[in-house]
């Protein structure tokens, strides 16, 4: 699934790579919250922004490590968000990279120089990648921090739910 994610992302310009990246994430992130809060129907009604949004998850239990990764797309999200001739810069990408725990950097590197099924034409060598190559490996990466927590999420239910029948049995 994220390895559509990544072609996706790599077959678009700038613009639509990063607005696309961000619209994934949050996503993401809203199927997170639903599954935490006891009734997801109100967290519907409710208008908040993405910056909002990941304070909450963060709040519920989701890994406080992937915040800063999270808050760094939305300032790129942001600079595109108001200026249609934006272009992915190094600065931008050497601050998402920073964003990172070092051990996540070290899952960055690896995406690249550990996976035969990396998308055609990438390099092995995640420095020798362009801006944007860049910035898609690290969008791969934390989309898939944010699955393992909706995954994370899901068996937490499925074990309240099992132990819920057990108890009904046990009665």
């Amino acid at each position: 699934m994220h390895q559509e994610l990544m072609t996706a992302l790599l077959n678009e310009d700038d613009l639509g790579a990063v607005i696309r990246a961000h619209i994934y994430l949050e996503r993401d992130i809203d199927r997170v919250i639903s599954l935490i809060v006891h009734n997801p129907d109100y967290i519907e009604k409710m208008t908040m922004d993405f910056s909002i949004k990941l304070k909450l998850a963060i709040a519920l239990g989701m890994d406080e490590e992937i915040y800063k990764p999270l808050v760094s797309i939305t300032h790129i999200r942001n600079k595109f968000a108001h200026d249609l001739s934006m272009k992915l810069n190094k600065s931008d990408i050497n601050n998402f990279y920073k964003s990172f725990i070092p051990e996540d950097q070290s899952a960055i590197q690896s995406i690249i120089s550990d996976n035969e099924d990396r998308p055609y034409g990438l390099v092995k060598k995640f420095s020798l990648l362009t801006v944007k190559e860049k910035f898609v490996v690290m969008v791969f990466y934390l989309a898939t921090r944010v699955t393992d927590e909706l995954r994370q999420e899901i068996n937490f239910a499925i074990e309240g739910f099992e132990d819920a029948q057990l108890s009904k049995q046990d009665a």
